[in-house]
């Protein structure tokens, strides 16, 4: 799958420089950078902000490490959990086609100042890969 023009062409959607050596240093078992995707949100109250539904467009990455399943979208984390805790188990995971992985939440699980669901459908031809390590720390 290619990658987003952003990623090409500034690097925008790739590991942080800080964010590398940690992740490698817990082992990284499946990593995509540059890849887009869309961030879905229903319902969805936090300080300042209300949406009915709001749909964004993004670019980011998405890590599966041997102690944590981390995303983020441009350079803001989305998702970063580790794999012993609980709040994994929360986490739907569906394979829309063999190269999109829709992960969705409930905000409040997180954050209890946020409610709403969140919905992040990441565009990668390892879908299947990480569907299956996240469903294996479940």
């Amino acid at each position: 799958m290619s990658k987003t023009l952003l990623y090409k062409l500034f690097r925008i959607g790739g590991i942080p420089k800080k964010l590398r050596p940690v992740l490698e240093q817990e082992g990284i078992r499946c990593v995509d950078e540059g890849i887009g995707g869309w961030v879905y949100m229903k319902n969805y109250r936090a300080p300042g902000k209300r949406f009915k539904y709001r749909v964004t467009g993004f670019t980011g990455f998405l890590a599966v490490t041997g102690k944590r399943v981390v995303a983020y979208t441009y350079w803001k984390p989305i998702i970063n959990i580790p794999v012993e805790d609980p709040r994994l188990g929360e986490l739907e995971l569906e394979l829309l086609r063999n190269d999109s992985l829709k992960i969705s939440f409930e905000a409040s699980s997180f954050d209890t100042s946020r409610q709403g669901r969140i919905e992040v459908r990441f565009k990668t031809d390892k879908a299947s890969l990480f569907y299956s390590l996240i469903k294996s720390y479940q």
